[in-house]
């Protein structure tokens, strides 16, 4: 993500309430998400969401 995305608690929140596993990684200029399972819909829906809150974060497939 971005390092000037500072809450990593809401996005974890939004990848657990949308029930998507993930692993985080940080690094000196943020952190990664890396999905691990999901289903279309809930990872939908959570694009959406955070597209809403951070338009700066690009969402790779």
């Amino acid at each position: 993500m971005y390092k000037h995305v500072i809450d990593h608690d809401l996005i974890e929140r939004m990848l657990k309430r949308n029930n998507i596993a993930f692993e985080r990684t940080g690094y000196d200029a943020g952190s990664r998400y890396k999905i691990i399972s999901d289903t279309e819909d809930s990872l939908n829906s959570f694009k959406k969401r955070l597209r809403e809150i951070y338009p700066q974060i690009s969402l790779s497939a």
